[in-house]
């Protein structure tokens, strides 16, 4: 039997009921169109291995190496030279807030230098040093040595502290530049330019030409508590050296620095000479009785008048209040500085 040609392809079209033309069939769905006259998408396949999406290429404007590193060299670390000095504590950029706590104690309490000895340097590689030593607000005689790292041998600064005898022998005695005031360690270029501009020593005041027992006139600062003299003050007593170079002192002061010799000579501050005195026998009385506490320090304050108490008026109030609660006393113990 002969098949006939109906001309009919398996894809062709048919029309539908509703007057549309048939679809051929894909993917085993029919691909009319919808109610709303568009036609459906034919269903993608998620199981087929896509082509990755092409990234677009980003423009980018063509310069010279020459031109994108002339204006933007390199940046290379600072290296330290091998020989440069080494500090041996951090620098400090600013004063920190507990710092001005105590520098305002150091320069409102009134503190007695007694006597100064500053040894030069041997040598280009070496450092000069000063050691001071002083009577605090309590009456306790303390060392201070300023060194590369300055310290004191009283209980704040035995604590890892800056005490307040150390700012005071820095900012008063010695007049360090400001920003070097606040500093817990100096490099040797520092201590040389420290002791080439601090005031000259007491001793260095008086050379051979002065030392005729004629009194100078009072003016200028008192060697030991570094007070500027009040000549027209009648309440302030000023003695003055009458063995030899007739510099002026504060007799308060005196007297507190000859309590410390324990005995000695008293000898002028300015130029070592014997002291003579009006009241010598009381002199060489005080400087006899100087009193060691519990603590081994050397304490003046019964034989100068002091109470041998701190100041606590600008003192944390817990903090005295806790330290009066478990009894202790800073006269007889020893902590008060």
């Amino acid at each position: 039997m002969m098949g006939v040609d109906t001309d009919y392809q398996s894809y062709a079209t048919y029309p539908d009921r509703r007057g549309y033309p048939s679809q051929p069939q894909y993917g085993g769905c029919s691909a009319y169109p919808s109610s709303s006259g568009r036609a459906y998408q034919h269903p993608i396949d998620l199981t087929a291995d896509w082509p990755p999406a092409k990234k677009r290429p980003t423009k980018r404007k063509a310069v010279a190496l020459e031109e994108q590193y002339e204006d933007k060299p390199a940046k290379k670390k600072r290296s330290k030279p091998k020989d440069e000095e080494k500090r041996l504590k951090r620098w400090r950029p600013k004063a920190p807030l507990t710092y001005n706590e105590i520098r305002d104690r150091a320069l409102t309490q009134r503190m007695f230098v007694i006597d100064r000895e500053r040894y030069a340097a041997e040598s280009e590689q070496s450092h000069p040093t000063e050691t001071v030593t002083m009577a605090g607000t309590t009456g306790n005689i303390y060392h201070i040595i300023v060194d590369k790292v300055p310290s004191c041998d009283c209980p704040h600064a035995q604590k890892g502290n800056q005490c307040k005898h150390i700012v005071y022998v820095l900012s008063r005695v010695l007049r360090v530049p400001a920003h070097l005031e606040y500093q817990l360690a100096f490099i040797t270029t520092e201590l040389r330019e420290i002791f080439d501009n601090a005031p000259p020593l007491p001793s260095e005041t008086a050379n051979e030409s002065e030392k005729d027992g004629n009194r100078k006139p009072i003016e200028g600062e008192c060697p030991i508590c570094s007070d500027d003299f009040e000549p027209y003050n009648a309440k302030e007593k000023v003695v003055y050296c009458k063995a030899s170079c007739g510099n002026n002192i504060h007799k308060e002061c005196f007297d507190r620095w000859a309590a410390t010799r324990h005995g000695a000579r008293v000898t002028c501050p300015y130029c070592r000479a014997p002291w003579e005195s009006d009241d010598q026998g009381d002199i060489k009385r005080v400087a006899t009785n100087g009193r060691v506490n519990t603590e081994g320090y050397v304490n003046v304050a019964g034989q100068l008048g002091l109470s041998g108490r701190r100041d606590y008026s600008t003192y944390n109030e817990y903090w005295v209040r806790n330290q009066m609660r478990r009894g202790r006393s800073d006269y007889e113990a020893g902590w008060g500085f």
